[in-house]
């Protein structure tokens, strides 16, 4: 096992390629394509945000895939409800994508926003 290609796209998780695509949400269910699963999503709190419930959402969906021994896996941005600082989302996901073990060999990271899909270029190449 090793850590899996991270590369991000702007655009939306459910019109991405991926072997399984993890999507936020309230409640766990599954869709009905098969291929799409929603996890609990920590909410963002003030001051402090719960980092551990984040990178706990982030170790789900590496579980699932690993689970389903998808190749790839499609997630959202902020996998999380509520206003992240996205300097913290990127940091805590790519610390957990990639100290993972896992089957994955490509996570595919969809922005919604230039802006975003700026901020997570950036932070995958400060972690490369």
């Amino acid at each position: 096992m090793r850590s899996p290609r991270v590369r991000v796209q702007l655009g939306s998780p459910e019109q991405v390629d991926g072997d399984l695509v993890v999507l936020p949400g309230a409640h766990a269910q599954r869709h009905p394509d098969g291929r799409t699963v929603v996890i609990p999503a920590p909410r963002w709190t003030m001051p402090n945000g719960p980092e551990h419930r984040l990178a706990d959402a982030y170790r789900e969906a590496m579980a699932l895939a690993n689970a389903r021994g998808a190749h790839s896996m499609v997630l959202p941005a902020i996998l999380a409800r509520g206003p992240w600082p996205l300097d913290e989302v990127t940091r805590i996901a790519l610390t957990v994508l990639h100290g993972t073990p896992t089957t994955v060999q490509e996570v595919i990271v969809v922005a919604n926003t230039p802006a975003i899909l700026e901020r997570w270029a950036e932070a995958i190449a400060r972690a490369a």
